[in-house]
């Protein structure tokens, strides 16, 4: 890999950037000039505290939406929140 700057290679830092702080993948790919949204992803990649404050606010709302039924199983969502939690 050379040490040259190029501006293509800031794409990742714009797309990553741009989605971390809000702007929808539509809108990125628009600005980015991506015909597909999977181009778009390959470019956007989340830091790991983005992808834990995500599922933090899931748990929150669900904590918050909490069924009364003792017998839901709950299992799967716990363990994405310890992994998610775990990787930053």
């Amino acid at each position: 890999m050379s040490s040259f700057f190029t501006w293509y290679r800031l794409r990742p830092t714009f797309a990553s950037r741009s989605v971390m702080a809000g702007v929808d993948l539509r809108t990125v790919a628009e600005l980015m000039g991506h015909k597909t949204i999977q181009m778009t992803m390959r470019y956007a990649d989340l830091a790991p505290a983005h992808k834990l404050a995500a599922v933090e606010k899931l748990a929150a709302g669900w904590q918050a939406n909490r069924p009364t039924d003792t017998k839901t199983d709950t299992s799967t969502f716990e363990q994405a929140y310890e992994v998610a939690k775990n990787a930053s």
